[in-house]
């Protein structure tokens, strides 16, 4: 199976964060700048059998990612069926074996189809054999005669010691496995280059940071919400929960500016998060006295149909503008 980092997630002290997205951007672009200072592990390797088990993963008889994937990455797997040999019909599949040519020294490909502005930092494998795993760009604006696809990324794998096996590659920043950026100006395969006969392909898992998000500023009426207004109210009362509608049903962002007034003895908090998530314990704005007036920019995950869900801990009227959004 797959191993997932754990990260701790405590309820128990509300923090001031405002998307579980852009956490987990935020932290893709950590491990982005980690890759690119060399500082993430260059290969982890397992194999099906051995006779001493060391500080290796466990070993597995059919072949499984086992690296951890990196938080913030996005992961799109290619499975051994999509890929397809130079020559039409030099091709053998079968479910204990994989996707290998009919002749050693040829390759068999697939499309690798990221949006343009992705970074491609991680590729775990499951395969036979020692191929070496490559990502090709062609360019989209092609002179005549066309030109052939250029591997930006070769890497030759451990050869296995017979049966799957399983391998994850990080792009640690070094020459030969420096990310790779996907160009809006060319198309992107992975393809495997045999160099011995029976090795094949099982599976590939790509972990690629996505590209930045558009901003669009809102025009028209900013005010959404403002449970002063008979429309809206009445004020907030202790963990009082309620949906509202920014109005930008696609987006997968919303920027806000988030008021508290009126607020209730004590001190308080107010989260905002998605329509269509229970609360995660998180906080967005936070007052210590009575009758106090907060403000404070917010940037919020959405639901599909552009809502969002406040709530508070204690009692407060809570007015929302809308800024603008990511799409």
């Amino acid at each position: 199976m797959t191993d997932h980092l754990n990260t701790p997630n405590s309820k128990d002290v509300p923090t001031d964060s405002v998307s579980r997205r852009n956490l987990l951007l935020g932290m893709g672009a950590v491990a982005g700048a980690a890759a690119g200072a060399g500082l993430l592990t260059s290969e982890t390797h397992a194999a099906s059998s051995s006779p001493a088990r060391t500080t290796l993963p466990a070993f597995h008889p059919h072949p499984e990612v086992l690296a951890a994937q990196i938080p913030g990455l996005t992961y799109i797997t290619i499975d051994a069926q999509q890929f397809w040999p130079t020559i039409a019909g030099e091709r053998v599949y079968a479910n204990g074996t994989g996707t290998q040519p009919t002749n050693p020294n040829d390759r068999v490909w697939a499309a690798l189809p990221l949006p343009a502005g992705s970074i491609v930092y991680q590729m775990s494998v499951g395969y036979q054999g020692a191929p070496f795993m490559e990502i090709n760009q062609r360019k989209i604006n092609q002179p005549f005669p066309a030109t052939a696809p250029i591997a930006v990324f070769q890497k030759q794998l451990q050869a296995s010691p017979g049966g799957p096996v399983s391998t994850t590659v990080n792009m640690n920043g070094t020459l030969l496995e420096a990310p790779v950026t996907i160009a809006s100006d060319s198309s992107y395969t992975v393809s495997m280059l045999y160099s011995t006969p029976g090795s094949s392909i099982f599976n590939v898992q790509i972990g690629y940071l996505p590209p930045t998000q558009s901003f669009m500023p809102f025009t028209g009426t900013p005010r959404v919400f403002d449970s002063r207004l008979a429309a809206n109210g009445p004020k907030f009362t202790i963990n009082d929960e309620r949906t509202i509608d920014l109005g930008i049903a696609g987006a997968r962002t919303a920027i806000i500016n988030l008021t508290v007034t009126e607020t209730g003895a004590g001190g308080g908090f107010v989260a905002v998060f998605p329509a269509n998530l229970a609360y995660p314990g998180n906080s967005s704005i936070n007052w210590t006295t009575a009758d106090q007036n907060v403000a404070n920019g917010v940037i919020t995950s959405v639901d599909p149909t552009g809502k969002i869900k406040v709530r508070a801990n204690n009692a407060t009227h809570i007015v929302i503008d809308r800024i603008g959004f990511m799409i």
